[in-house]
C-alpha cells in the first residue's frame, strides 16, 4: 500500500513538473500597450522612448541617460480603467521615495514587484543616489502572469513622475493601453454557459 501511494505520488509530481510550466504560459487575455506620452527634464535627462507593437505583441525599449547624480527621488504611481469614453477610474495611486523602496525590501511590495519585473529587462537604477550615466529597458513586455486573471476586458492608463521634491519633476509618462480577452491563449468566452 505505501509503495503503491509513493508511485502514485510521484508520477503525480512527475506530472506536475512537466506540465506546469506549459499551463502557467495560459492567459486569458493580453496587455496590449497603445500609446505612450513622456515629458523629461531635459536638464537632469536625456530620454528616448519606443513603443513596437507587432503580432499582438506591445514590446516597450527606453534608454535613459541621466546628466547628473540625482537623490532624494520621488515616485507617484497612477494606474486607471476607462469608464466613459476618456475617463478613468483611479485603481491605484500612490506617491513614495524611490530611494527608500530601493533599500527596503518590504517597502511597497506592489511597486517593488513591478519595478523587479521592468529589472529585469535591463539595465535600470539600483541604488541611491542615482548616479549620472546610461541605463536602458529593453524590449520589455507585461508579464501576465503577475496581473489577476479576473482582469476586465478594458482600456487602461498607467502614469508615472518622478521628480525631486525640492527640484520639480525629472520625468512624467503615461502609458495607455487596452486588456484584450481576445487575444488570450484561452478565450473565456468559450467556456461560457450560454
Amino acid at each position: 500500500m505505501r509503495e503503491e501511494l509513493t508511485r502514485s505520488s510521484c508520477a503525480w509530481v512527475l506530472i506536475l513538473v512537466v506540465f506546469m510550466p506549459v499551463t502557467g504560459a495560459w492567459r486569458s487575455f493580453k496587455v496590449i500597450l497603445t500609446n505612450i506620452d513622456f515629458e523629461a527634464n531635459d536638464k537632469i535627462v536625456d530620454l528616448n522612448v519606443d513603443l513596437q507593437n507587432e503580432s499582438g505583441e506591445s514590446k516597450l525599449s527606453i534608454d535613459i541617460k541621466t546628466l547628473e547624480d540625482i537623490e532624494d527621488v520621488q515616485l507617484m504611481v497612477d494606474v486607471g480603467l476607462e469608464t466613459d469614453k476618456g475617463n478613468f477610474s483611479t485603481l491605484i495611486n500612490r506617491t513614495l521615495n524611490f530611494c527608500k523602496l530601493l533599500k527596503q525590501r518590504n517597502s511597497d511590495p506592489l511597486v517593488r514587484v513591478i519595478y523587479e519585473d521592468l529589472q529585469k529587462h535591463g539595465n535600470l537604477f539600483k541604488e541611491c543616489p542615482i548616479r549620472s550615466g546610461t541605463y536602458s529597458l529593453t524590449n520589455y513586455k507585461v508579464d501576465e502572469e503577475m496581473l489577476p486573471s479576473f482582469l476586465p476586458e478594458a482600456k487602461f492608463r498607467f502614469g508615472m513622475a518622478i521628480s525631486k521634491p525640492k527640484s520639480g519633476m525629472i520625468v512624467r509618462s503615461t502609458i495607455y493601453g487596452r486588456i484584450d480577452k481576445s487575444k488570450g491563449f484561452d478565450n473565456l468566452k468559450r467556456f461560457s454557459l450560454g
